[in-house]
């Protein structure tokens, strides 16, 4: 049944792809088959990362029963499966403006709910630290259906210059997990769950473990990194370095402040948006987020839009970088409307963090 999926989902991707083909051979002539061709791209490309991720989920479903049926050798990768305690509730509704790490962004906070199998009396004592160890499932990576592990990536900050996939803190890794510390905000032990300050996780996102972080050995006395990634390189010559974030127009604000309002009222629980629930407190984080140049390495380089989005809390934040003569490109906020279908980015199966109280999670959905 699992190997009938793979095929299904390899046909359809293939077929979507081959329909793109025909219809710009055919239509590429004129202005409207152009217009029409940017409309059927964006219709292929979110089908197509619907289909990575679905078939991604399909072929590790496949490759455990391989695994647990094939005889043990030493050329065989050894294949662990882990239950989750609990997911994520994260104002970053979708990868794309998730932070590329942990503590960029201070407002950030997020909301662990233990699944009910796991007791609250786990959480006894963790109130005692400052800080956690997360450790939790890159559940949306959308490179899981290739056979091939990549060597090596492209890191944003270092502009094109390549490095080994382990030397950095990418998603796309072989073993798809990944570590961040936190700030602990809140332990609460009776409903079981940890509020979290500086978290870079999208929301839904299964978390494996978490650990207390203690000084004396997780902070190793004699140690070093490379330049690109420390706060030396942050002062001197940052490439992602945003001068200020502001709004374009009195409109653009009232946009926001309307958008938020309607999610507050409507999408409590698909969202976290309870974790911001005054208006000047989610301005501040939106501001926080998007002063991080959230644009690829070759965007920056050779800009192809006139207006970017981001979205939070299921709050769709439309923007323009304006090049200056100052420190910096600014950030100008044109405008923000609540999420819709037609703007909706492909999510995990699992897209609704359960409310502690009333529902159950179904961790077999990873």
């Amino acid at each position: 049944m699992n190997s009938a999926l793979v095929v299904a989902v390899a046909t359809s991707a293939a077929a979507c792809s081959a329909a793109l083909v025909w219809y710009n051979l055919r239509a590429s002539a004129t202005k409207l088959a152009k217009d029409d061709l940017k409309a059927l791209a964006k219709i292929e490309r979110e089908g197509r990362v619907r289909l990575q991720i679905a078939l991604g989920a399909a072929q590790d479903r496949i490759k455990l029963l391989e695994a647990a049926s094939s005889s043990t050798s030493l050329d065989t990768i050894p294949l662990v499966t882990f239950p989750t305690i609990g997911v994520i509730s994260s104002p970053y509704s979708t990868r794309n403006g998730t932070p590329r790490q942990p503590s960029l962004v201070d407002s950030s906070l997020a909301k662990l709910v233990l699944h009910k199998n796991i007791p609250h009396t786990t959480l006894v004592s963790l109130a005692e630290f400052s800080h956690a160890w997360v450790l939790f499932h890159f559940h949306q990576n959308t490179n899981v259906h290739k056979n091939k592990i990549k060597g090596t990536i492209k890191p944003p900050r270092l502009n094109g210059q390549s490095v080994g996939v382990l030397a950095t803190r990418s998603p796309h890794r072989p073993a798809p997990l990944g570590l961040s510390l936190a700030k602990i905000v809140e332990v609460n032990v009776a409903k079981g769950y940890v509020l979290f300050q500086g978290l870079d996780l999208v929301h839904a996102t299964p978390v494996v473990d978490i650990k207390p972080y203690v000084a004396f050995s997780d902070a190793p006395t004699h140690q070093f990194a490379p330049a690109w990634v420390g706060k030396e390189h942050a002062e001197a010559d940052e490439p992602l370095k945003i001068s200020q974030v502001v709004f374009a127009s009195p409109e653009a604000q009232d946009s926001l402040r309307n958008a938020h309002n309607v999610c507050k009222s409507t999408r409590r629980r698909k969202t976290a948006i309870e974790l911001y629930a005054d208006f000047d407190q989610f301005t501040a984080f939106v501001k926080e987020n998007l002063s991080l140049d959230m644009r690829s390495t070759r965007e920056r380089a050779d800009p192809k839009f006139d207006t970017y989005r981001v979205t939070l809390c299921d709050v769709m934040v439309h923007y323009k970088v304006v090049n200056t003569d100052g420190d910096g490109p600014e950030i100008h906020i044109v405008r923000g409307e609540v999420l819709t279908d037609e703007w909706q980015q492909p999510l995990n199966e699992t897209t609704e963090v359960p409310d502690e109280e009333t529902t159950e999670v179904d961790e077999n959905t990873e």
